[in-house]
Parts: C-alpha cells; sequence; structure tokens
C-alpha cells in the first residue's frame, strides 16, 4: 500500500505543477465566469436599471420598411404598429426594394414586409438579414396581416361585427411536459457528457504520456527497484484520477457558485426557465463516480499503451485503438442523448460499459434513468474494470522494461513476469 501511495504522490504533484494542466483549469473557469457575467448584464440592461419598462414603448430599436402599393391590406401598417411599439415603420414603395434589400443585408435590426397580389390574394413577404435575425425581428407580422386582411374582406361583405371578432378569437392553450427533462437539464447534461469524455480523454492520456516518458528516460528502471510494476500502475492511474477528479470537482462547484451569485431566479433561456431541481446531492454523487469509473476503465487500457512503446513518438500510434475505442463510445452516448431516444440503443448504451459513463449522467439529470438501469450499468463497469486490470497488469508488468520493437499485446499477455 505504502508502494501505490508514494507513486501515487510522485504522479500527483507532478501533474499538479504541469502548465497544461494550470492552463486548461484557468481557461474553463474564466469561460464560465465571462459567460455568467453576461448573463448578469444583459438581464439588468434588459429588465430596467438603464431601461425603464414604461418607456420602452416609446424606443424604437428597429426599422422595418413596408410596401403595399395598391393597398392590398387596408390598414395593415397601423396593425402591425400597434403589435411592435419598438419598432419604427416607415412606408416605402416597390421601387424602393432593390436598395431596401441591400440595406437589410447589413443591418439584423432592419426587416422589409413586401406585399404583392397573387391570384386575387395578398402574398406577404417578410425580409430579414439572415436566419439569425428572425428572433429579433417581426416573426408574427404574417399572422397579424393576414388576421387584418381576412378582417377587412369580412367587413366589405357586410358579415356582422360580433361574427368577425368570433373568427378572430383564439382559444385558450397551454402545454404541459408529463416527463421530467427540462432545458436546464438537457443543456447541463450535454455539457456534463462532454466534460466527462474530455477529463477521461485527458487525463487517461496523461497516464500514457508519464509511462511513456519515464520508460524512454529510464526513470522507470528507478521506480522498479522500490516498487512491483502492478503498485506503479494503480498508483500512476489513482494520481492522475485525483487530479482530474480535482479538476472536475472544481469546475462544478465553480459553476454552481457563478450561477448562484450571477444567475437571476427570473431568469428564462429560449423563453424557459432555468432550474437545477433535478442537480440534486444523490445525482452528483451518482456523476462524480461515473467520471470515476469510466476514467478507471480507459486509464488501465491507456497505462499498458504507454508501456508498450519504448520512444514518446510512438505512443499515439499505440493508443489508436482505445481513442478510437474511446470516440466512438462517446460520440453514441451524445447522439442518443441528443435525440432524446429512450429505445433499444439507448439502453444498450446504457449498459455498454465502454460508453455508460458518456450517458448515464444525462439521463440521471433528466430522470430518464431508473434506479435498476443505472444499478445494472454500475455493476457492468465495475465487473469490466476488474478483468481490465488483471488483463492490463499482466500486461504492463511483462511489457514496461521491453526494449527496442514494439511488443505485441499477444506476445505480452503471454510473457511471463516473475
Amino acid at each position: 500500500m505504502k508502494q501505490i501511495f508514494n507513486i501515487f504522490a510522485f504522479t500527483f504533484r507532478d501533474a499538479i505543477r504541469k502548465k497544461p494542466f494550470i492552463i486548461s483549469t484557468i481557461i474553463i473557469l474564466s469561460l464560465i465566469f465571462i459567460l455568467c457575467v453576461s448573463v448578469f448584464i444583459a438581464n439588468i440592461v434588459y429588465d430596467g436599471n438603464l431601461i425603464n419598462n414604461s418607456d420602452v414603448g416609446n424606443i424604437k430599436n428597429r426599422t422595418c420598411y413596408y410596401i403595399d402599393d395598391e393597398n392590398l391590406i387596408n390598414d395593415g401598417m397601423a396593425a402591425l404598429e400597434s403589435e411592435y411599439t419598438d419598432t419604427l415603420f416607415v412606408k416605402k414603395t416597390a421601387a424602393d426594394i432593390e436598395d431596401l434589400r441591400v440595406l437589410v443585408s447589413d443591418d439584423s435590426k432592419s426587416t422589409i414586409v413586401y406585399i404583392t397580389k397573387a391570384d386575387e390574394n395578398p402574398n406577404i413577404s417578410i425580409i430579414y438579414k439572415d436566419f439569425m435575425a428572425t428572433s429579433q425581428t417581426l416573426t408574427q407580422a404574417v399572422e397579424i396581416l393576414n388576421r387584418k386582411y381576412i378582417t377587412n374582406v369580412m367587413i366589405e361583405k357586410g358579415v356582422d361585427s360580433e361574427i368577425i371578432d368570433f373568427s378572430q378569437s383564439v382559444t385558450a392553450s397551454n402545454v404541459e411536459i408529463a416527463g421530467s427533462m427540462d432545458l436546464t437539464g438537457y443543456a447541463l447534461g450535454l455539457v456534463l457528457t462532454m466534460l466527462i469524455f474530455f477529463a477521461v480523454y485527458y487525463y487517461g492520456y496523461g497516464v500514457a504520456s508519464s509511462i511513456a516518458n519515464e520508460k524512454a528516460s529510464r526513470v522507470m528502471e528507478t521506480l522498479l527497484v522500490s516498487a512491483k510494476p502492478s503498485r506503479i500502475l494503480f498508483g500512476k492511474c489513482l494520481g492522475m484520477g485525483v487530479v482530474g477528479l480535482s479538476q472536475f470537482l472544481l469546475i462544478l462547484l465553480f459553476s454552481a457558485f457563478c450561477y448562484n451569485v450571477f444567475i437571476p431566479d427570473n431568469f428564462l433561456l429560449f423563453g424557459m426557465p432555468l432550474s437545477l431541481e433535478n442537480f440534486t446531492f444523490s445525482s452528483a454523487l451518482l456523476i462524480v463516480l461515473y467520471f470515476l469509473l469510466g476514467y478507471a476503465l480507459y486509464a488501465m487500457m491507456n497505462a499498458v499503451c504507454g508501456a508498450l512503446v519504448s520512444k514518446i513518438e510512438d505512443l499515439n500510434s499505440a493508443m489508436m485503438p482505445v481513442m478510437l475505442i474511446s470516440m466512438a463510445s462517446f460520440y453514441v452516448g451524445y447522439f442518443v442523448s441528443i435525440s432524446g431516444d429512450d429505445g433499444i440503443i439507448s439502453k444498450i448504451a446504457m449498459y455498454v460499459p465502454f460508453s455508460a459513463p458518456f450517458i448515464v449522467p444525462f439521463k440521471i439529470l433528466n430522470s430518464d434513468a431508473t434506479a435498476p438501469d443505472v444499478l445494472i450499468s454500475i455493476v457492468l463497469l465495475l465487473a469490466t474494470i476488474t478483468l481490465v486490470s488483471f488483463v492490463s497488469v499482466k500486461i504492463y508488468s511483462a511489457s514496461v522494461m521491453h526494449y527496442g520493437k514494439r511488443l505485441k499485446i499477444k506476445e505480452a499477455y503471454k510473457t511471463k513476469v516473475n
């Protein structure tokens, strides 16, 4: 046990002092801080500390150029003006359309409403700069103008005003979500999926790189004098694992801090409130557990890759099989998550040990994972880690002192270790 601890302490101290660890941590925390502060500032500007809500109607933030040369929709521009109080409406003619197109192509806050005749009925064209501008401009203009046109026609035909009003009424409606997935759980689940993959991949590579460097520089020979190969393997995996866990927890805690300090309680994202109701203490523990299990599984395989090479230049080619497995497993978990699929493919991905760490945390945050599913997944992960560890220790012990031509896994496994 002392040998494992010594290797662990050496690996941990070496990893946290390296620039990649320090720089990556600073960059991630800075991005989280900037994002949360940006939301905070935007909320202040929009909600009234800088603009009084009672004055919003008097401020023209956008411009709409209205063209209806044949007056096909009588009082159409007035109908739009009553709905969009923050928009300045300017009446133009069809002769101006090309110049207006050029103007709108450079201004996301300008819009053209162009009404022409098609088969005795109006044809309404809405012209924006690009698809990104649609959420900021007159997205409901067609519906408003259509209602106004129908009202005008019914008045011309002498239809009773009560019937007209009834035809324009809208029935009450609401949308309810029977499941527990919300926008916050969905977004946070995807972020955690990518974060876990980054951590598993990065720190798994760190294990392989550390072993390959020590083997190439002959430091490994010194370590083997004071510790058995299996102790070195477990100590290095444990050391890098604690480094990864420390960074992972720091990111989670800093994100929670920024969320509580900067994100307002009533903040809406795409019209939906942010909520961390599903991010409970038990779900956080399970997510950390899956991170540790996923790391342990891939770290053991990466350690073998580092021990198989004699030169650091050969490390990437030796790690290629593990990299392909990890990337394929991540993409399976990621695409199953974003698709919202809960069928047979999702079940298989949850149970397969290589992909489980990349999909189960998402399922946990969105309450799509039942207790039996999580239990089976964890048991299969533990069983696979045990099996992989047994094979990895045998291959690692046989290959860690092998120099020259790269040892094949089959040959290393058959090698007898004293």
